[in-house]
Order: C-alpha cells, then structure tokens, then sequence
C-alpha cells in the first residue's frame, strides 16, 4: 500500500506542467516513470534529461532514493520518530529483510541503513563530480553526479543523459566509479556491515549468507565479464583497446545485475550476450538490498542443492555449514513463481505490442519482449528499444510487472517466512518418480 501511494503520488507530480520541459507528460507516461523510479527499474518512455525539467528531476531523484532505502524503513522510522512503536511482526520483518535473521535493535539498523547509503551515495556523487567536471559547467556537473550516484547506488538505472553512459563507453574510470556503486548497492546492507566489522576485527566470522552472497556475486560478475567480452570482441567490442573492451563487458556484467545503465546499446548485442543479459537480470543482486531479481543467494542454495543431490548427499552444506531445508524450499519457490510471472508476463506483452503473426515477420519480437519483462520483473531497466514504443496496455504490462518485481516477491518471501498455523493437519509422506 505504501509503495502504491508513493507511485500515484509521483505520478501526479510528474504530470504538473512544470514537471515537463516542453509538453506535458501524460498520465500513463507519468505513472510509468514513477513506478520505475518507485520500484528502483529504470525504464523509460520518455527521455528523463530532455522531456523533464529540473523539478521533474528532482521528483524521480526523491522517488529512486524512496525506493531504494524501501518504504518499509522510512515509515518505521517516521513511526519512531513519533513515539510509535512497531508490532513484533513488524519488527521481524524489518530485521529480516536487512539483517539475514540476526537479531538487531530497529533503531540502530535503520540508522546504519540510512548512514551507510549516504556515505556511499555521496563519495560517488563526488568521484563523479571531478569526472563530468571538465565536460560540463559545475553546477550541471554537480547536478548529473548526484543524480547518477544515486541512481547507481540504488540500483535505479535513470540516467540525465540522453545516451545514457554510451557517451563514455571509452571512459574506463568513470564507467567503473558507476560499476562500482551498483556492485555496493546490489551487495545488501548486511553484507556491507559484516564486510566493514571484518576490515577491523579479522577474528570476527562472516555470516554464511554474507559468504553466499559474495562468493555468487563474483563468479557471477567473472562469469558475465568473460562471455560479454568472448561474444563482443567482434562486434561491440571490435576495434577498441583491451582496456576499453575489459570495462565494458565488465560493465555490461554488473548493470545486468538490476541497475539498467548501458555504455552499449542492447539491441547491438548478440544473442548470445543478450540471452546472457536476461540470465543475469532474473537473477539480480542479492537480498536485503537496493537490487530486485531472484537474489544471488536464491541462486546460490539452488546449485548446492543440484550438486549435492546428484552427489547423493541428502545434507546441503557450505562453508562449513549446513543449510536448512526450508531455505532450500523457499528458494525453489521464488524461482518457480519468479519464471511463471515472466513467462504470463512475455506472453501478455507480445499480445499487447501488435497483433500475432507468424515468425517469419516477427524476427526478434520474441526476444525484445523477453527482455523487456524480465528487465521490469528484475527491477533492472535495460531495454532493446522496445519500451517507448508500446501502447498504454503494454506500458501498464510492465508496470504491473515492475510493482510485482519490487514489491510482490518480498511479499512472497514474507509469507514464505509465516509459521504455518498450529494444529495444521498432515499425511503420510508418498514418493513420486521424478524425471
């Protein structure tokens, strides 16, 4: 309810005359933009830079810094600063969101919340601000890194930029000061904390989802990196210094992961990077953090199950660890719902975008629907193009898909999380083949 009342109220902000430059933005227009500033996606039907004024701007900055700290935080804040208190449950859920199950006082973990994401925000508004200094009039250049430090940090992908970062696609530095703030914003608050506890008390043990989530999300990036650059060197990639060719594809790898920038356009791409890309998007950052998707550590529990049960081994261990079986259901849950909301949701969008017709005359709509619904459902907002061109019913697909990937499986999660209630009656357990 909270994320919905926050999209409308953006929305009919971004339709004040003053919001827009030029035209006024439609109502549909309006609340797609605020659902994916809301919802942190990144996706866009009109140009962010040149279709919207400053206060516009400013609206989407409001909203993309709302939905990366989550909703939840800043009303139990609000709520705190009142003299409310917060439910049990509500302290739970707060807990378990950013905490991987750790007891942690809600005072001091929205505090750290809150801190963590404006130091991090403000040191890269400022490495920014020295790399679009020298191309730009300060206050322009204090305006943009800001803006995109944000952005980046939570995962958003709303760029001032027309091209978005494709104007320093030969810009290794300042494509990895922005690589680097998605990677910290997708990493979780939790696994930051841990990491800067470690950085001073080396004695002090990394929790196994920190350890999960790190390890997962490096072979991810590695992994992402290595094929973007096998499969581009001689297309995107061709002609340009290694040095160029590294930062790109690692680039690629990292904005795939829910952030939404791009330094090359994605329709370029092959199919095999663009199959890679949709991998990537569905499986996003990792929990507790600014970033959408299945999560790292869904990811993560789902292969050790797949290797420990074509082992035999009916223990699912790592790191010295064992994890519970429930976690192992709950990951396989969110994966089977997350894959049927894209497949309803692809089928929904290519029904929506024109009549059907046969695929010798629809080369590549399959793909560019895909992509554009697992970009929506992943919160990650890239794009083939085929975004602004939509009607409004396919517009209002993807919006639903954008609420669903931000809010609804959090939901899923929490309920997942819910105790079932006492006395729930249960059989005999039966077998049933497989395979």
């Amino acid at each position: 309810m909270f994320f919905a009342a926050a999209i409308v109220t953006g929305a009919i902000l971004l339709t004040l005359p003053f919001s827009a430059t030029a035209e006024r933005i439609g109502i549909v227009d309006a609340l797609f933009t605020s659902t994916s500033a809301v919802c942190v996606t990144g996706l866009t039907v009109v140009d962010t830079g040149k279709d919207y004024s400053l206060f516009g701007q400013i609206v989407i900055l409001l909203l993309i810094q709302l939905g990366g700290i989550g909703v939840m935080t800043i009303t139990s804040a609000l709520l705190m600063s009142l003299g409310g208190r917060l439910s049990l449950g509500d302290r739970y859920g707060l807990s378990s969101s950013y905490s991987a199950g750790e007891s942690v006082p809600t005072v001091s973990l929205l505090k750290a919340i809150v801190s963590t994401m404006l130091i991090v925000e403000s040191l890269g508004a400022v490495a920014l601000f020295f790399r679009f200094y020298g191309e730009m009039p300060a206050s322009q250049a204090f305006h943009h890194a800001i803006f995109h430090s944000v952005s980046a940090f939570c995962n958003a992908g709303f760029s001032g930029f027309s091209e978005n970062f494709r104007g320093y696609y030969d810009d290794p530095l300042t494509l990895m000061i922005v690589a680097s703030l998605i990677i910290i914003g997708g990493i979780g608050f939790v696994v930051i904390r841990e990491v800067c506890i470690k950085a001073v008390h080396w004695n002090v043990r990394l929790s196994l989802h920190s350890k999960l989530a790190l390890t997962t999300t490096a072979v991810l990036l590695s992994f992402g990196a290595i094929c973007f650059l096998l499969a581009e060197r001689n297309n995107t990639l061709a002609g340009d210094s290694l040095t160029v060719n590294v930062a790109n594809a690692l680039f690629q790898s990292t904005t795939c992961r829910t952030a939404g920038f791009d330094s090359i356009a994605q329709a370029s791409l092959t199919d095999i990077s663009l199959v890679l890309s949709v991998l990537l998007m569905f499986i996003g950052g990792s929990a507790g953090s600014t970033a959408g998707g299945i999560k790292t550590t869904t990811v993560a529990i789902l292969s050790i199950v797949a290797f420990h049960r074509l082992r035999g081994s009916r223990s699912l261990r790592a790191f010295r660890s064992t994890i519970s079986l429930e976690s192992a259901t709950k990951a396989m849950t969110l994966t089977l719902a997350a894959a049927t909301v894209v497949v309803v949701g692809a089928l929904a969008l290519m029904m929506a975008a024109e009549p059907p017709t046969t695929y010798a005359y629809s080369h590549g709509q399959f793909m560019e629907c895909v992509f554009e619904v697992v970009s929506a459902l992943g919160t990650v907002g890239l794009s083939m193009g085929l975004t602004p061109y939509l009607s409004d019913a396919g517009k209002l697909i993807l919006v639903a898909l954008m609420f669903i990937g931000r809010v609804g499986l959090i939901t899923l999660v929490i309920a997942l999380a819910t105790r079932p209630p006492a006395g729930e009656i249960t059989y005999l357990e039966e077998d049933v083949m497989v395979g």
